[in-house]
Order: structure tokens, then sequence, then C-alpha cells
């Protein structure tokens, strides 16, 4: 594991310690030194979930064992970083089908599920979750000021890729969670370098805190977290 507990020298450590491993992985350098993912993901491909995520599609994800036992080994990491009790109140951005909102309800949370997409939130439904359709970028306009003790989310913030908008999330989550409340997104960034600037856009949006990378040296299992409190 590792941490970027101070963001701006995260990213010259992290950089020099990058020069020194070694490279297995399909992952392409920058002249910096830090990583760039060289394939292409579904975000990068579409855009905009709607386009990948087709009814089929959906009912792929939805019958896939792997999927579902992979977020839910996110979700409780996720619960792991953020340190809260049962019973704490948690938002859970572009929860989907309801994989991880359903681990933390099984754990004791009071969890309410958010996501854009009308069919993915069919599923959740259909498993008994609490759940609201809307946009991750107009949390202010679904929910009530500091309602939320934390907000979490897993594998949904990199389908943003414009300052503007995690800039828009990162205002809402300020606007629902209490007085140091906690985030944690666990989210795919592109690169080292979108990873750093997503955590500056939070930073400057009313967070401190730090990123934590899981598998740092293996491009493959590598799981990169925001991990910070409202301030």
């Amino acid at each position: 594991m590792s941490k970027y507990k101070n963001l701006e020298d995260g990213i010259s450590d992290e950089m020099n310690s990058l020069k020194n491993r070694r490279s297995r992985e399909r992952s392409k350098r920058t002249n910096t030194g830090g990583w760039v993912v060289s394939i292409d993901r579904p975000e990068e491909i579409y855009g905009d979930p709607a386009l990948y995520y087709t009814d089929e599609e959906i009912k792929k994800y939805a019958r896939c064992g792997g999927m579902r036992r992979a977020q839910e080994k996110i979700a409780y990491r996720i619960l792991e970083l953020l340190g809260l009790e049962p019973g704490a109140k948690l938002l859970d951005l572009g929860c989907g089908i309801g994989y991880t909102a359903l681990v933390y309800k099984s754990e004791g949370y009071d969890v309410i599920g958010i996501d854009i997409l009308t069919k993915m939130l069919e599923k959740a439904r259909e498993m008994g979750l609490t759940i609201v359709e809307g946009d991750m970028r107009n949390l202010s306009r679904l929910f009530q000021r500091e309602e939320f003790d934390a907000v979490v989310s897993a594998s949904a913030l990199q389908w943003l890729k414009e300052g503007k908008d995690i800039g828009e999330v990162a205002t809402g989550v300020n606007y629902v969670l209490k007085d140091k409340g906690k985030l944690v997104i666990q989210f795919y960034p592109k690169s080292e370098e979108e990873m750093m600037n997503t955590a500056r856009v939070f930073k400057k949006g009313g967070f401190e805190g730090e990123i934590v990378v899981d598998n740092p040296e293996n491009p493959k299992k590598r799981t990169i977290y925001l991990v910070m409190r409202k301030v």
C-alpha cells in the first residue's frame, strides 16, 4: 500500500520510486516518470456511461459473479478506510446495481445509493436498497445540507474527466456531508496525473486527506482511493 499524505510532495516521492521499480506492467511511462494506463477503458472509449451500459451490458454485469466479488472487496476496503461505526449514514455515489450498497447495508450502515442509470437502479431496487436516481454532480439539489456522515463511491468517478465536473461533485459532497464528515472514493484514473489532479480538486473543494494506493507496483491490481475529511 502506498500513501500520498502530502499531495504535492507525494507526486515527486512516488515518481522517484516508480523510476526504480521493475516495469512488468502494461502501462507506459510519461517523461516525468508517472504511470499512464496503456489500454483504453470504457470511460475513455464511450465517454458517457449511458452509451456503454446498454440493457444487455447491465444484464451481463448483474450475472457476473466475478464483478460482484470485486465490488464487494472494494466495499469492505472502503469501510476499513472509512473507520465509522455501523449506524452511520452513508451516500454511495454511482452505486450501479447495488453491490457495494448491499455490503454497507449488511454491515449495519444506513445507506442511500445514487446513480444516473435507470436500468441499473431497477436492479438495486430488486435487492431492497434505498436509491435515488440522479447525477452525482447535482447532489445539493437531491439531498439536504449535512445529511450524511460519509460519502463513498466505487468504480464511478473515472467517468468524469473534466475538472469542472469533478469540482461540481466535490462541491456537492461538501454540501451533503456533516461537519468533519468523511469521504472515501475508489476510482480508476487513466494516469497518475489524473489521480493527483482529482485529489487537488477535492482539496480545493474543502477537503483534506490522502491518496491510498493498494498494490502500487502491480497495475492489474492497483486500486486507488481518495480518503478525505471535510474541513
